[in-house]
């Protein structure tokens, strides 16, 4: 559709010309994500292509949030001198911020697509198709629909088309399309109308190697485009290292990739966008698998996740709502505290079946502020005005109301039911027809019914996907279940696949590879409901605090086995931590196990595990302890003493095991060896108890000469290898 579609096309486009002709300051005003980013190349280098003096500016996630900025702007006008600020993919509810770059004798001209509030600022011109009086009333329904679905770059893009009709440089609308197609897919709009035109000609210029940066990014990230690009791979390469940059630093490798025409620049943002997609995937595990742990513990059976921490970083809560979604599939609202502002801010992810910006409108009149669409959204509020605990309530309460006593279920829609027979590489090619898939326009679904899986792998460096071969009639077929980590399926049984095929191409060799949707198999279910929980913290330091306030405010049992005696003094100072402890002696049951020390064998490990019975397993970080031979023989010693004097004799093998972190193997060594310097008779061995007389008190220096020493040294080091292990196996 021509730009002049929106009622204020024309104004806007004359006030940029102008700016461009008079070489007035044009600052444009992004935003941190992949579609703002986009959004805002799209307009810096299509203002530059026309020789305008052109700057941007893209607020910091954490410090100064979405939409128009106050503080920002009072330097960004003394600094940059502005005569024209352009928003991309914000602005509309900036009514304060509009008319405080009024009072300067600046303009505003809006470029968003997200929901319009009532009443909208006093920009220059708004062109957003969600906002009142934006659109030509002369459009037709599928129309309006087509441009109320653009995201924000499509909006940008439409401004740019109509500054580049002007100056009759229309065609330089095609280099801008790459921009266009990433946003898009990023932002997650309906792939109808022109979206699905822009990202259809958007992957194709790219493959083409039309944008230099582009094409590398796809390059580093492994992704052949030889014989095509699709838009999962966009989605799922390019839109989260782009976001990465935003979540966690600045977005400045972003936009240098997108809009820099140097070459060692743009390789250079790629390392940077490389190693910060890396950090994120590392902080969005370890938050949620905090944040899962405090929802469980809860016992909560609200209609809607709302959690909050003064510890999760802005950037990534937005993920991990989006994983509580996928898990629960309950509408999630994340927050974070600021104790500096007094303020919470959230990124919260919906379901279907509820508009997520609606439930968050409700509370329009306890919020600083908030914005999104159906199913993403976000807000703040100062808690000075609002406590977190009326927050949620007040959150639960409209989701209740919307639902009117609806049970949520997440459900998944199936195009066909297929033989295994009909599913090969000619099935793909007459699917890939059908291209692009995204929202609106999903990949079909298909299920093939009673395959045999012959075998099940975890994949990935946090073993967070998920690799099935099962049997086809001309050979083994791989499926990958994307971040569905482990699932209690064997070998040998019968499964129902729900799947997208696609083509992999692997050592020249082209199959047919099923990306699972889900899986059905007899029992699953009521496997799933009976495994064990596992937490990872193997590499987390500096979290004694956190694990010592969660023990305190859990209602569950906690169970913390520790027999090290470094160890356990190292504990002291973290009281709940430290009165949790148990050993293999006094286990008992308890809801949640936590490991800070190893037991040292498998059979220590079964009945400790067996004994406690828990729900949840916690894995600890483990410094691993050199030999401590000579403490262990003063140590042992002074218990052979004891139990002379004081009973009868009466060595207890396990209670010595368990003191000294041992395998009662390790310890009847040790009698042995004392036997053999001279110390001490064996009287009678039982099977846990032996009773011994002492005889003569020795040198330990005596020790090592027997030959008992060599073998108890051998049985250490197996021991030790056995609890270190646990820090590199695969739990």
């Amino acid at each position: 559709m021509h730009p002049n579609a929106f009622c204020d096309m024309q104004k806007a486009v004359e006030r940029i010309v102008k700016a461009v002709n008079e070489q007035e300051n044009i600052l444009i005003y992004g935003d941190f994500d992949a579609d703002g980013v986009t959004s805002t190349s799209v307009l810096v280098k299509t203002i530059s292509y026309l020789g305008g003096k052109v700057d941007y500016y893209i607020p910091d996630r954490d410090s100064e949030g979405h939409g128009l900025n106050s503080k920002a702007l009072v330097k960004l006008l003394s600094q940059k001198k502005p005569k024209l600020i352009i928003t991309v993919d914000n602005g509309t509810s900036s009514v304060e911020e509009v008319k405080f770059i009024n009072s300067f004798g600046r303009d505003v001209i809006i470029t968003d697509h997200h929901e319009a509030p009532e009443i909208l600022p006093d920009a220059y011109a708004i062109i957003n198709p969600k906002a009142i009086n934006a659109l030509d009333e002369k459009l037709t329904p599928l129309q309006i629909e087509y441009l109320t679905s653009l995201a924000g770059v499509g909006v940008a893009f439409k401004l740019a088309q109509g500054v580049l009709e002007k100056f009759d440089k229309l065609s330089y609308s095609y280099d801008l399309l790459p921009f266009v197609t990433v946003g898009t897919i990023a932002d997650l709009v309906p792939l109808i109308g022109e979206n699905r035109y822009f990202v259809t000609k958007g992957l194709e210029l790219i493959r083409q190697g039309k944008h230099y940066g582009l094409k590398r990014l796809l390059d580093h990230a492994g992704i052949n485009i030889d014989n095509g690009l699709t838009a999962e791979q966009v989605a799922f390469t390019i839109a989260p290292r782009i976001n990465a940059s935003g979540r966690i630093e600045s977005v400045d490798p972003a936009v240098k990739l997108l809009i820099s025409d140097n070459k060692q620049e743009i390789e250079l943002s790629i390392m940077q966008l490389e190693n910060l997609n890396k950090i994120r995937q590392q902080m969005v595990s370890d938050t949620f698998e905090e944040a899962d742990e405090i929802w469980t513990s809860s016992k909560c059976h609200d209609n809607a996740i709302v959690l909050a921490n003064p510890n999760w970083h802005i950037g990534i809560i937005g993920i991990v709502a989006s994983k509580f979604v996928e898990k629960y599939y309950k509408p999630s609202f994340i927050m974070t505290y600021s104790e500096e502002t007094k303020t919470y801010r959230c990124s919260a992810r919906g379901v279907r079946e509820l508009n997520l910006y609606d439930i968050i409108a409700n509370l329009s009149d306890k919020l600083e502020g908030f914005g999104g669409h159906q199913l993403a959204g976000g807000f703040t509020f100062s808690a000075e005005k609002a406590s977190f605990d009326e927050i949620k309530k007040a959150l639960n309460q409209t989701v209740n109301e919307m639902l009117n006593g609806q049970k949520l279920s997440p459900s998944l829609d199936v195009d066909l039911e297929l033989s295994i027979n009909d599913v090969d590489v000619s099935l793909v090619e007459e699917l890939s027809k059908l291209e692009p898939f995204g929202m609106s326009n999903p990949s079909p679904t298909f299920v093939v019914n009673n395959l045999t899986l012959k075998e099940k792998k975890l994949m990935g460096s946090t073993k967070e996907h998920l690799k099935l071969i099962v049997e086809g009639p001309n050979g083994n077929i791989d499926c990958v279940w994307w971040s569905r980590g482990d699932v209690p399926l064997l070998a040998g049984d019968k499964l129902d696949i729900a799947f997208a095929p696609q083509i992999n191409v692997f050592n020249g060799v082209t199959s047919v590879q099923l990306v699972v949707k889900d899986v059905h198999a007899d029992g699953l279910e009521q496997q799933e409901e009976a495994q064990q929980r596992i937490f990872d913290h193997r590499k987390k330091i500096n979290i004694l605090s956190q694990v010592n306030d969660y023990i305190q405010k859990t209602d569950k049992s906690v169970a913390v086995f520790v027999e090290n005696k470094t160890i356990s003094e190292s504990l002291k100072p973290y009281k709940n931590i430290y009165d949790s402890i148990i050993t293999r002696i006094n286990a008992q049951k308890s809801d949640i196990l936590m490991f800070f020390d190893y037991p040292a064998d498998d059979d220590v490990m079964q009945s400790v595990m067996h004994t406690v019975g828990a729900d949840a397993i916690h894995y600890m970080n483990y410094s691993k302890l050199k030999n401590e031979e000579e403490s262990i023989l003063k140590t042992f010693s002074g218990m052979i003493r004891y139990t002379c004097n004081n009973l009868n004799g009466n060595f207890n093998l396990t209670r010595a095991a368990s003191a000294l972190g041992m395998t009662n193997v390790v310890i009847e060594t040790l009698l042995e060896m004392f036997e053999d310097t001279g110390m001490i008779k064996i009287n009678e061995r039982g099977e846990d108890v032996f009773n011994i007389t002492f005889e003569n008190a020795v040198e330990l220096s005596k020790v090592l000469h027997t030959i008992k020493y060599a073998e108890f040294i051998e049985l250490m080091n197996t021991v030790n290898e056995y609890k270190n292990k646990f820090m590199t196996m695969d739990l």
